[in-house]
């Protein structure tokens, strides 16, 4: 296994691929070569883009579709496995694709490890798509929580009220309800949302402070590749039956 990377026509290996410059990006969940959720992933580069450095990509979801699915096969990662694939457009108008390790898994699912979950107060994300900037700050908060003895960031504001990430969106479950402090327009709320939604529940939009999570019942968050649920915040312990069964039904399914 080669991973690789498609910059601008030219194809090179992933570990030599650097963008020093600002950038936004999306990853894309691929399975046996198919991108899932292409258009929106293009579409959310685009409208970011613009805001961002006032221009946007021209690229297709068809050619798209093809730079990604020889890429994976280049790579000769397992067809068996899902694959992640960045999506990157950089100020000077430079697109990239690039091809990350495989997951553990096949479509969408639940992950084994079970995360221990930590609050740290942080500002709202401006951007709907993953930036340079936006990497920063979470591998930040990160390396802060894991200081302090957690697994996953868990953002709330100056008010202690949570805050979901359009990449990272977190829900809780109580007495039979899902809820979410925010509804986003990326494609990793959409998956999450279509999903409990097959299971005949609603997502309800709500202000989650954070002393309510010494009270709920279930907590995950999800990225495109799937969910990751947390075991524990501030000594409350957490279920995951609930978020087991979302996972059971989320796309993209083989």
């Amino acid at each position: 296994m080669k991973l690789l990377a498609w910059v601008d026509g030219r194809v090179v290996e992933a570990s030599e691929f650097r963008t020093p410059l600002p950038y936004v990006m999306q990853r894309i969940h691929t399975l046996e070569g198919v991108a899932y959720n292409i258009d929106q992933h293009i579409d959310i580069i685009r409208r970011e883009s613009e805001k961002l450095f006032g221009f946007a990509s021209v690229i297709g979801s068809g050619d798209a579709q093809r730079i990604i699915r020889r890429l994976v096969e280049l790579s000769r990662v397992s067809s068996s496995l899902s694959v992640p694939v960045v999506m990157r457009l950089d100020s000077s108008a430079s697109l990239s694709f690039e091809v990350e390790q495989p997951s553990y898994g096949r479509g969408a699912y639940l992950r084994a490890r079970r995360d221990v979950g930590v609050c740290l107060e942080m500002y709202p994300p401006t951007s709907v798509a993953q930036t340079s900037m936006s990497m920063a700050v979470d591998a930040l908060a990160d390396a802060q929580v894991y200081h302090l003895g957690g697994h996953t960031t868990i953002w709330v504001d100056v008010n202690r009220n949570l805050i979901s990430r359009p990449w990272l969106p977190i829900f809780v479950y109580y007495k039979g309800a899902w809820f979410t402090p925010q509804e986003h327009r990326s494609v990793e709320y959409a998956m999450v949302v279509e999903a409990v939604e097959k299971l005949g529940y609603k997502v309800y939009v709500r202000d989650i402070p954070e002393s309510a999570l010494e009270l709920v019942d279930e907590i995950f968050v999800a990225d495109i590749m799937g969910i990751t649920s947390l075991a524990s915040v501030k000594k409350h312990r957490l279920l995951s039956s609930f978020t087991n069964r979302i996972a059971s039904v989320m796309e993209p399914k083989i």
